[in-house]
């Protein structure tokens, strides 16, 4: 065939610069995550050195330079090789005893030059060392196949065969009579055949190198693949995948069935609507767009975390934790990975724990008022009849009747008033213990305003005021006689405190469906839109005006009409103008069936 050597040397100098690129740029793109194919383009990169040192520079250096560091330098790349497929398949690397052997060559070569034995020698020794290394590779290789089931027969038979060959080689050089003209970069059969080797080969051990990478990197793949569904499929937690700009599921694993009741496959086919509850739903459309919108300017994939309402098949709802975060596709499209979490008992008991601390603050608030009223509503008007009454005492001998008893009328007015209050505070404070009983009955709406209207005459008269019952006698609605007596006596009394001398106080009702709507209307002083905003509340600091002849109030009275119209199924409120009135209404139902039902 007579081939030229040095065009295989060139050939292979190309080659295996161009291998050796290839793969450095392949350890930076698609197989990154193989850390030994950047090494490998180190390896080849070596080769080449080599090949340029032995071949390309022949004749130019020396030649016990070019032939003993161009042949370590290939040796060392069979001994880098070697070392990467031992770490490929997580065995122990040799590169002590690889490296020592390269320099153990580099000196019997350069030795050699230097000696009278046969030139035919320096190629056994080069040929023994690299076999070495190949039939060591192709062992690896073969070892890794039969243990992993890998698909890299091929890369090791290729590389038993190359170390075959060169073994052969090695005992040929040795032991047969071997002319001058067939010693490297001489002419002969048998080198003839080792060119064509050294030119198939440099290519196709790269090329087995590559086949083992991609069946490696598929494996990996896919046992990542099948750990990840493992996971996914046997974990307690969902994992779900979103599309958002489709709004649709793209995966939901299996788990989804243990909280919510669905299957995978009916949760994909699920919107958002149809998962969440509307609040739930509210929060997650108020919240998604200025999240799309960070992703979109940033591209950082923040978690988050949110806890929403989810619906079950079974009708009910259940609370889940959803920690989310965002990715980008290549068709500009954005999903959401995200890993869900029941939380319900522990949601249930943060709601439960948030309103026992509410009715603590509530019942703290409470306290604070009725220690207020105590110190100061109840003590200081009954300081003060203490005190009007032992004036009247001291000088009640020469004291005229006529004074005598406008100043008993006062003092009558005044105990009234702190009788009615202490009756309204000892009234709510069983109310807040849950010691008031109620009995709802059939009652004559009419017969309890009279009799509310009955026990405020006195007041009634000392003012002049004239009220109107203007309530159907025949009206009747369901409720429990002496807490809406309570209630009316409250009112009116309120109506009578801020009315004028001379006023008017009109009682209503009106129809509204299965419930009968209460108005008691004054037209005295009214009250401003302040104060309207703190009655009925037991939380907030209550103004107490005074009536129109002084009179002390604390709207302890209101908070107390509020709960028992609460109590009732009823509504109570106000309407009010400064100078011109107030109108309280509240609604009572006509029948039981009505507050059954509230």
């Amino acid at each position: 065939m007579n081939i030229d050597p040095r065009t295989v040397v060139f050939i292979n100098i190309i080659g295996c610069l161009l291998m050796s690129g290839g793969l450095w740029f392949a350890a930076r793109g698609y197989f990154q995550k193989l850390r030994f194919v950047k090494d490998w383009s180190i390896a080849t990169l070596l080769q080449a050195f080599g090949w340029i040192v032995m071949g390309a520079l022949r004749g130019t250096i020396p030649d016990w330079v070019s032939i003993s560091a161009g042949n370590s330098l290939i040796l060392l790349s069979l001994v880098y090789y070697n070392n990467i497929i031992l770490s490929m398949f997580d065995r122990k690397q040799m590169w002590r005893s690889g490296i020592s052997s390269v320099i153990l060559v580099f000196i019997l070569l350069a030795l050699h030059q230097f000696s009278e034995i046969a030139p035919k020698y320096r190629i056994s020794l080069i040929s023994f060392a690299a076999s070495l290394q190949l039939l060591l590779s192709g062992k690896t290789i073969l070892y890794a196949h039969q243990k992993s089931r890998l698909t890299s027969r091929f890369a090791a038979i290729f590389y038993l065969s190359c170390g075959i060959f060169l073994f052969f080689r090695f005992i040929y050089y040795t032991f047969a009579n071997v002319s001058v003209a067939e010693i490297a970069f001489g002419k002969g059969p048998i080198q003839d055949i080792t060119y064509l080797f050294f030119y198939i080969t440099s290519v196709m051990m790269t090329f087995g190198f590559l086949m083992m990478c991609i069946d490696i990197f598929i494996k990996s793949e896919e046992e990542s693949e099948q750990k990840y569904r493992l996971l996914a499929e046997n974990t307690t937690d969902v994992i779900w995948v979103l599309n958002l700009d489709e709004q649709k599921y793209l995966y939901v694993s299996q788990s989804v069935f243990n909280i919510t009741g669905y299957t995978s496959e009916e949760t994909i086919h699920h919107s958002l609507r149809e998962s969440f509850t509307p609040t739930s739903l509210k929060y997650i459309l108020d919240i998604l767009p200025e999240r799309i919108q960070e992703f979109k300017e940033t591209g950082e994939r923040k978690p988050f975390s949110d806890e929403v309402e989810q619906y079950c098949k079974d009708g009910s709802t259940i609370w889940i934790e959803a920690n989310t975060v965002f990715q980008g596709n290549p068709d500009g499209t954005i999903n959401i990975l995200g890993v869900s979490r029941n939380i319900d008992q522990r949601k249930k008991a943060e709601i439960q724990k948030d309103k026992i601390y509410s009715e603590l603050q509530l019942l703290n608030h409470t306290k604070d008022k009725f220690f207020s009223i105590i110190a100061h509503d109840l003590k200081g008007p009954i300081g003060g009849m203490n005190t009007f009454a032992g004036m009247i005492l001291e000088d009640l001998d020469s004291r005229p009747l006529k004074r005598t008893k406008n100043d008993l009328s006062i003092l009558f007015q005044s105990s009234g008033e702190v009788y009615a209050l202490l009756e309204n505070l000892l009234t709510w404070a069983r109310s807040q213990t849950g010691e008031i009983a109620f009995f709802p009955e059939e009652i004559s709406l009419f017969h309890s305003i009279e009799s509310s209207i009955a026990s405020a005459t006195f007041s009634i008269q000392n003012k002049s005021i004239t009220v109107k019952n203007f309530v159907d006698p025949k009206s009747k609605v369901y409720a429990d006689e002496k807490m809406i007596e309570t209630v009316l006596r409250n009112l009116i009394s309120n109506a009578i405190k801020y009315s004028n001398i001379g006023g008017e106080i009109q009682i209503l009702s009106q129809s509204f469906g299965d419930d009968l709507e209460i108005c008691v209307e004054d037209f005295g002083t009214g009250i401003s839109s302040e104060i309207q905003n703190k009655l009925f509340r037991i939380d907030a600091k209550q103004t107490s005006m005074p009536g129109t002849l002084g009179e002390r109030g604390t709207a302890l009275g209101l908070i107390l009409c509020k709960e028992f119209i609460e109590k009732h199924g009823g509504m109570i409120r106000v309407e009010s103008e400064v100078g011109k009135g107030s109108k309280f209404f509240f609604t009572l139902p006509k029948e039981s069936s009505v507050l059954i039902r509230a």
